[in-house]
């Protein structure tokens, strides 16, 4: 017994010299990049006696992008955020100023922006990132999804199904395929920014935007329907699902918001990409009315959606597939 217990203790003492070795070496290593920041909290009253919240401080995200060599490309996102949010009062108002940075080092600067928002979020798989919004009330938070590399905005989006923390709105990935990422995204009259509708069709209300993009937008679809007097259009519902029309779509698999598409895997040609359907449900004071409309050949096919009455649908911008 005396023996078992002395390798047990002798054990114990060699992990505990080894990971000091290790704690050592990490504390002794060379620092290739360092940055800091400023973190502050204040609670002040106005004139009119209303408390107010102001913060500051000071974010790194990461993200890291494996190569077909068999390395790795490390990206930084450095941001400064500020808040106000009144204890008395709803909503929150917020600006955050950000950049980018790659490199073995993190030497190399890609690209920077401000912007009037109360959040910022990196993916942790797709080099994309999220800036968000919020409002007051009813109002839904904004998003804006941009390109992590190159700062290209995307496209914008709501959150319908109530997520912490919001990195992307609905994706399509074909897994084994050099194809990138397409994205989903739905804008309601609710949301706090990128409200960019175009005149309704005579009789109804314009009440949605539908995007679609790759490395680009792709598409915009605007979503008509007649409103009853005293209400407006309200989203019950947004996801994806199968389309129970494509070939093999029983073999998609979804995770949240995300769909991997093993209906074509390690296809190549993006017209190869369909098999889901965006489904919408929206109440506007006449019944609830359900809008699917399928993507078929890397595209939201409006010849093929279904669309009930009293609701229009069309494109504002609609480019060739890529």
């Amino acid at each position: 017994m005396k023996t078992k217990a002395l390798q047990k203790i002798s054990k114990g003492i060699t992990l505990f010299i080894v990971l000091s070795c290790v704690a050592a070496l990490a504390a002794a290593g060379q620092i290739l990049f360092e940055s800091s920041g400023i973190s502050s909290f204040k609670l002040k009253q106005t004139e009119e006696g209303m408390r107010v919240i102001q913060r500051a401080s000071q974010d790194y995200q990461t993200y890291r992008r494996f190569t077909e060599e068999g390395g790795d490309e490390l990206f930084l996102v450095s941001s400064a955020k500020t808040t106000e949010q009144y204890l008395d009062a709803e909503g929150i108002s917020g600006s955050i100023s950000w950049s980018v940075r790659k490199g073995d080092r993190l030497q190399q600067v890609l690209w920077g922006k401000t912007e009037t928002v109360t959040e910022l979020n990196v993916h942790d798989s797709y080099p994309v990132l999220v800036s968000g919004q919020a409002g007051c009330c009813a109002e839904m938070t904004g998003y804006r999804l941009f390109n992590l590399e190159t700062g290209r905005l995307l496209l914008s989006f709501n959150d319908f199904n109530g997520r912490f923390k919001v990195t992307q709105p609905f994706s399509l990935e074909v897994p084994n395929s050099p194809l990138a990422v397409r994205y989903i995204g739905v804008i309601s009259q609710d949301s706090t920014r990128d409200r960019d509708f175009v005149d309704p069709v005579a009789g109804k209300q314009a009440t949605l935007l539908i995007k679609y993009a790759n490395e680009m937008l792709r598409q915009k679809i605007q979503v008509d329907m007649e409103v009853q007097e005293g209400y407006a259009a309200s989203v019950l519902e947004a996801h994806l699902e199968k389309d129970p029309a494509a070939p093999n779509s029983d073999k998609i698999e979804f995770r949240e918001d995300q769909a991997t598409l093993w209906n074509i895997d390690g296809a190549s040609n993006p017209t190869q990409i369909s098999g889901v359907l965006l489904k919408i449900v929206v109440d506007a004071g006449l019944g609830q009315k359900v809008i699917k409309i399928p993507v078929k050949n890397d595209r939201l096919d409006l010849n093929s959606a279904q669309i009930p009455e009293g609701v229009s649908v069309h494109p504002i911008v609609q480019l060739r597939t890529m």
